[in-house]
């Protein structure tokens, strides 16, 4: 019995240590296996690097650039946006100053980041300190919000900078993990959002990721990134309960982006999110959902006799019309905007609360709201102390508006600026900046900032670069959401006019004094490769093939690992067959640095093409159409090059299937009149050349074919 006694605990205690042992055997075991496939995987190629800067050299030291599959931690590889490209001396000029810019779209400068904010930023600080190497640093990234740059400020720290600008709020619901994205889950809790983030720092974690986002792709989730078009289903009206965990969210992410900045050594300047509230009308509007089928058609009907009186200039009417809708139902964001526009017409000096409301109301919530802009307020306000600023860029747009209320004049669409805008902002951040540098470093400023005429110098701001601007943002307005808006007639119209004040900088005789200006400024700033490579383009759109590849080698020299440039070359190589070759050369290279970009497939398809090389084309365009099977130019090239190649009956197939992407394809119904006119047809030749002059009323073989025919 004794024995007994003794053996119990004995016993006991000796399968406890057994447990615990078996338990460390088994993670000790899965430890290795994971370690074991995390490095087979590295060794493999498999995977990417995650921080946002990689060491590099240019012009023979060490630099930081970007990375450019950073994104694809938060979105799959077809999503994935790319920095800005960056090639920043790891060792800084000694009193230079450093300030990197943090944001979205917005903040990088979108449509023309050459033009942008940061850049205006640049130059405004350059001409205050002519005597002082200046570098602002652009961090922002098309389609990320705060989760995004909550990870993205950690990596920042090597570049010892003295300020941190800080400029986001617009994608907050509609980026990654919003409840209004299309990139993947939408909203889990934040340390589910930080664990999944830090396991996609592993191989392993990539290799899975990946493998998820192939079987999301299966769904109805977007395949390819095609703009604001992709979040049309994704409407989040004003009462939605995950609002207030996208504002909790951001508040935290914010706070840990300021406390990364001031952990880098930074001044970190915080700004509200102006946005275009007077000629930017919600994208989309929605009844209160708890609005009785009768209330309901009673509002209707006020409505639309609203609108049908302020159709007939009748104000008075319209304004009546529409405060009865209100009074039933004043949720509806277009009729909150309509019924603002009708109070500013009428020189309402408080309409601005209206317009403001309209922004709160839109359901596709591509503009930051009113409270996520409290939000800023709240976290920076009266923080100086603490080396944060607040700058107010909301209601300073306002306050500089003519009418009180930001629109078109500082604004091209909803949120990204216009020189006028980036201008504005970038004296609100300097100011900031004059406070916020160390005083060593404002020595010898000078005593004011110089005028937006300057900064356009220095920038080279030209009529030829504001007819690419204008025409490209009149294409994105003429598709949805902003096609849809309720002035987008009203947009189009004024864009048209602009593109007509500026078509005198596209005209064959404008080439020397805008290429003139580009040269001047360039003895000034020789290393500034963004001007390098704005000259190229202007090049390249004169016709210029040598210019342009000159200009494009400078950009090379001063940022070896420049994709862009590599593609641009490409393209413009692969048009002819005597440069075919070296067109294929840059876009290997191209396709090295950033692998799974249609773009590049399609140009390589076309460089093979000429190069008689059919089968090696034809699986570089179908790779491409796989990648994105929305991209016209794909199917438009590969039946150009199946037709050049002998093969009309290919060729007529991949033009169908360009035309089933878009009937207005001009090149797709020249070739199919091509390929008639060999076989004999002359009706569908007459047919396809009709189509050919619809869009383009000059073409001079379309319009000789028409005439002549009988």
């Amino acid at each position: 019995m004794a024995s007994h006694g003794k053996t119990g605990p004995g016993v006991a205690g000796g399968t406890g240590r057994q447990v615990v042992q078996r338990v460390l055997a088994a993670v000790l075991g899965c430890a290795v296996v994971l370690g074991g496939l995390e490095l087979a995987l590295r060794v493999g190629g498999v995977g990417w690097p995650t921080a946002f800067l990689l060491p590099g050299q240019a012009g023979g030291k060490a630099v930081w650039t970007e990375t450019p599959r950073y994104t694809w931690r938060f979105m799959s590889p077809e999503m994935g946006r790319s920095p800005q490209p960056l090639a920043v001396p790891v060792e800084r000029e000694a009193g230079s100053i450093r300030v990197v810019v943090l944001g979205e779209s917005a903040a990088m400068g979108d449509p023309e980041p050459a033009v942008g904010y940061p850049r205006a930023l640049e130059a405004l600080l350059q001409a205050r300190f002519p005597n002082r190497r200046v570098e602002v640093i652009n961090a922002a990234v098309t389609a990320i919000n705060s989760h995004v740059l909550r990870a993205l400020a950690r990596d920042l720290a090597p570049l010892r900078a003295d300020a941190w600008v800080v400029y986001m709020g617009n994608n907050e619901v509609t980026g990654p993990f919003g409840p209004g994205t299309v990139f993947g889950n939408a909203q889990p809790p934040g340390r589910l959002v930080r664990l999944g983030l830090a396991l996609r720092r592993t191989r392993l974690g990539q290799a899975l990721g990946l493998l998820a986002d192939g079987m999301a792709r299966r769904g109805d989730a977007p395949k390819s990134w095609g703009g604001l078009e992709m979040f049309l289903e994704r409407q989040i009206l004003v009462g939605d309960p995950r609002l207030a965990v996208v504002r909790t969210s951001f508040e935290d992410n914010l706070k840990d982006i300021i406390a990364a900045g001031r952990e880098a050594g930074a001044r970190v300047i915080v700004s509200t999110v102006a946005v275009n509230l007077r000629d930017n009308a919600p994208f989309a509007s929605a009844n209160d959902p708890a609005l009785a089928s009768d209330a309901r058609a009673t509002w209707a009907s006020a409505y639309d006799e609203g609108r049908k009186a302020a159709q007939q200039g009748d104000g008075r009417a319209a304004r009546a019309a529409y405060d009865r809708a209100l009074r039933i139902d004043g949720d509806h964001a277009e009729l909150m905007f309509r019924r603002s526009r009708l109070a500013l017409a009428v020189g309402d000096t408080n309409a601005l609360p209206g317009f403001a409301r309209a922004r709160d109301l839109d359901a596709l919530r591509f503009r930051a709201d009113s409270e996520l802009n409290a939000i800023i307020r709240r976290v920076a306000a009266g923080r100086v102390a603490d080396g944060v600023w607040l700058i107010d860029a909301e209601r300073t747009f306002s306050g500089n508006a003519a009418t009180g209320i930001a629109g078109d004049e500082l604004f091209w669409e909803h949120v990204h600026f216009r020189l006028t805008g980036s201008y504005l902002l970038a004296l609100l951040t300097g100011t900031a900046l004059m406070e916020a540098l160390p005083s060593a470093l404002r020595e010898g400023a000078q005593p004011d900032w110089v005028q937006l005429d300057e900064v356009a110098r220095r920038l080279v701001v030209t009529s030829w670069g504001d007819h690419r601007i204008v025409e490209g943002v009149r294409a994105r307005c003429r598709r949805p959401p902003f096609s849809g808006q309720a002035n987008a007639a009203e947009r189009d119209a004024r864009l048209q006019r602009e593109l007509a004040s500026v078509a005198k900088g596209v005209m064959p005789n404008a080439f020397n004094p805008q290429a003139e200006s580009f040269r001047k400024r360039l003895a000034q700033a020789p290393g500034d490769w963004v001007l390098h490579d704005q000259f190229g383009r202007l090049h390249e759109s004169f016709g210029d093939v040598a210019g342009a590849t000159n200009a494009w080698r400078q950009v090379l020299e001063i940022v070896p690992h420049h994709f862009g440039v590599r593609l641009q070359l490409g393209r413009l190589l692969a048009t002819r067959e005597e440069t075919a070759a070296q067109a294929e050369a840059w876009l290997r290279e191209a396709d090295r640095l950033r692998p799974r970009t249609a773009e590049v497939q399609v140009a390589l398809g076309q460089a093979l093409g000429r190069l008689k090389r059919l089968p090696e084309a034809a699986a570089a365009f179908d790779a491409a159409t796989r990648l994105r099977p929305d991209l016209l130019d794909a199917r438009v090239q590969w039946g150009v090059a199946l037709a050049e190649g002998g093969r009309d009956a290919q060729a007529t197939e991949q033009f169908g299937k360009a035309l089933a992407l878009s009937t207005n394809s001009a090149l797709s119904h020249l070739h199919l009149a091509r390929i008639a006119r060999r076989a004999g047809d002359t009706n569908a030749a007459r047919m396809r050349y009709a189509e050919v002059l619809r869009l383009s009323p000059s073409h001079r073989e379309a319009r000789e074919f028409v005439q002549g025919a009988p």
